[in-house]
């Protein structure tokens, strides 16, 4: 995992869309399964907002400006679809989104404003990964794995976490849409 320069006083946050069960589990042991250490220590997920070095002192004018922006979404389903891999580029397979792939593009624009705007490394793209950094037979053998549509519901919101130096993620704070 990529964590950017973090200078004194600042720290790595995140925001991230949860999978619920038992998509959770089941993507995250395929990930453990293919060898990728960073499946122990973050539940499978949808990255809308890659780990970003905040000033620590500006973190509740974070928390406004994502309890504003979850105010402007309803509701939307996520189906996940395809694998798919960033190689050559980065040593990623992942699984795309079949359905959601706009809402979650529209969230992580929105929410790369105001006090978390920062360069892009990548352009955005939704998915939730299956294996990162391993060998690249662990990743031939995670894109055969296929399609994942029978996996499918309704995201509610957004989570903020904080991202350690070890890569581990803990939740600081639930955004829920407002209702439809």
């Amino acid at each position: 995992m990529y964590l950017p320069q973090r200078l004194p006083g600042q720290e790595w946050l995140g925001v991230v869309i949860a999978l619920p069960e038992p998509w959770v589990s089941v993507l995250t042991d395929i990930r453990v399964s293919l060898g990728d250490d960073q499946g122990t220590k973050v539940p499978a997920h949808i990255t809308i907002l890659p780990p970003t070095a905040v000033d620590m002192e500006r973190r509740e004018e974070v928390i406004e400006h994502l309890r504003g922006v979850a105010q402007r979404y309803t509701p939307f389903r996520v189906t996940l679809g395809d694998t798919g891999t960033f190689r050559p580029v980065s040593p990623v397979v992942y699984l795309s989104l079949a359905e959601g792939e706009r809402e979650c593009t529209m969230l992580a624009e929105d929410i790369r404003s105001g006090p978390l705007y920062a360069p892009a490394r990548f352009p955005y793209h939704a998915h939730v990964t299956l294996a990162q950094g391993v060998p690249d037979a662990l990743l031939d053998r995670a894109m055969s794995l296929g399609p994942c549509d029978e996996a499918s519901w309704m995201v509610p919101g957004f989570r903020l976490d904080r991202v350690d130096e070890n890569g581990v993620y803990s939740s600081m704070a639930l955004f829920d849409f407002e209702s439809a």
